[in-house]
């Protein structure tokens, strides 16, 4: 199961709040907003900061990405990476050199991400 964690200092906040390894995304996520309105004085959070906290979130566990799962027929699979950021360069590698692909678009990378498994 992955484990989400995240510090007010990749964000650039000194407080030295962080969390590591809550469950899911959304514990992660009710957790930081408490300490944004107790630390922060922040009721609602704007969306480009929520935005900025998401891409900030670290997950940790193993990751697998197959081609099959955005609709290529390749037959590439990625299985028991270490995180999330070596699957995303194996992922690029694989892209470049079997589909010709040197820079995806953002849709296409929202795609893949939200088809890699985590366990």
């Amino acid at each position: 199961m992955a484990k989400y964690s995240f510090s007010c200092a990749s964000i650039g906040q000194n407080c030295g709040f962080e969390i590591v390894n809550a469950s899911s995304e959304d514990e992660l996520l009710q957790q930081i907003t408490v300490h944004a309105k107790s630390s922060h004085g922040i009721n609602n959070p704007p969306k480009d900061l929520v935005d900025k906290i998401k891409a900030n979130i670290k997950k940790s566990g193993k990751y697998s990405f197959s081609c099959a799962s955005i609709g290529q027929n390749c037959g590439f699979e990625i299985k028991n990476a270490g995180n999330e950021d070596e699957l995303m360069q194996q992922i690029a590698l694989h892209a470049k050199l079997s589909h010709g692909i040197n820079n995806p678009p953002k849709d296409l990378v929202d795609k893949i991400k939200a088809n890699i498994k985590a366990e």
